[in-house]
C-alpha cells in the first residue's frame, strides 16, 4: 500500500507540475508578498489543531500558527478548510501556500511536497471502547478486530505494515470514525491520542480504553510546502526559529496541548 500512496503522490506531482507551468495558481514567495496574503490550508475537523469554536470562529494550534508564520510574513493569513485526505493535493495544485493539519513528515511525502523544521513530536495510542475485548496493540494483530481510522492519516500505513490481517473501515473524519467506533461499527482506533482525545467527550455513553506506549514517537508534525520554492521554505523555517528563541512556539503549543489535561482524558 505504501507503493500504491507513493505512486498516487507522484502522479500528483506530475500532475501539479504541469499546473505549475500553466501558472494554475502555485505562488512563489514573491507572489506571496506582492499579493498581500498567504492561503493556509487547515483541517477545522481536527481539534485542537483546528476547528469552529461558539461563535463559529476558527481557531485551534495552527490557526495560531499560521497567522504567526503570515505577520512574520507581513502578510494577511487566509485560511483555506480541508479534510486530511486532501492536504497535500490542495497544496499540490496551488490551492493552499503552505498547509497544516497534523502534517507528519514522513519520507514518501518527502519526494512530492517539502517540510519545515518540526513543529512538535506525536505519539500514537489505540483507542477502543472497554467493552470490545482490546487491551493491547497485539490484539489487533489476528485481525479479528476492525479498525476504523481516517482516511490520508499517518496511522493508516502504520497499520497496514504492523497489522496486514486487520480489516479497516475508513471514514473522512476523526468525528466520523469515533461515531462509527461508539456505533459499533468497528473495534478499535490507532492515532495521537492528543487529537482524538478531544472526541472522546461527543460519545459520552462509551467507557474508552487508552492504550499507550507500543509504538516509538510517529514523526515530526511539520508546515508543508511546495518543493520548488527554497525561498518560501526559508522564510518559514526562520519565523518558527524566531518564534522558538522568543518562547512563543512553547507558549501556542502549551495553550493547545495541555499535558495536564492530556493526562485526564478518558
Amino acid at each position: 500500500m505504501r507503493t500504491n500512496w507513493n505512486s498516487l503522490l507522484l502522479g500528483l506531482c506530475a500532475v501539479s507540475g504541469a499546473l505549475w507551468s500553466e501558472g494554475a495558481g502555485a505562488r512563489d514567495s514573491a507572489a506571496i508578498r506582492a499579493s498581500g496574503h498567504i492561503n493556509i490550508g487547515v483541517e477545522p475537523g481536527l481539534p485542537p489543531l483546528g476547528e469552529y469554536d461558539d461563535h463559529n470562529e476558527l481557531v485551534g494550534y495552527d490557526v495560531d500558527i499560521g497567522r504567526e508564520v503570515a505577520r512574520g510574513m507581513g502578510v494577511e493569513p487566509r485560511f483555506v478548510t480541508l479534510a486530511s485526505s486532501g492536504r497535500i493535493p490542495y497544496l499540490m495544485a496551488g490551492k493552499v501556500d503552505i498547509v497544516l493539519g497534523g502534517l507528519t513528515r514522513t519520507p514518501g511525502r518527502a519526494e512530492v511536497i517539502a517540510f519545515s523544521r518540526p513543529l512538535y513530536s506525536e505519539q500514537f495510542a489505540v483507542i477502543t471502547p472497554e467493552d470490545r475485548g482490546v487491551t493491547s496493540f497485539s490484539d489487533l494483530e489476528s485481525g479479528a478486530h476492525r479498525l476504523v481510522e481516517v482516511r490520508g492519516s499517518t496511522a493508516v500505513a502504520y497499520l497496514q505494515q504492523r497489522v496486514p490481517e486487520a480489516p479497516m473501515l475508513l471514514l473522512e473524519s476523526y468525528a466520523d470514525a469515533i461515531r462509527a467506533l461508539a456505533q459499533g461499527r468497528g473495534d478499535a482506533m490507532v492515532d495521537v491520542i492528543e487529537y482524538v482525545g478531544h472526541y472522546l467527550p461527543s460519545q459520552s455513553q462509551v467507557h474508552w480504553r487508552i492504550i499507550r506506549g507500543f509504538a516509538p514517537p510517529v514523526g515530526d508534525d511539520c508546515v508543508g510546502m511546495p518543493k520548488q520554492d527554497v525561498t518560501l521554505r526559508a522564510d518559514v523555517n526562520r519565523i518558527l526559529v524566531a518564534m522558538e528563541h522568543e518562547g512563543r512556539l512553547e507558549q501556542i503549543y502549551r495553550r493547545w496541548f495541555d499535558p495536564v489535561a492530556t493526562e485526564r482524558a478518558p
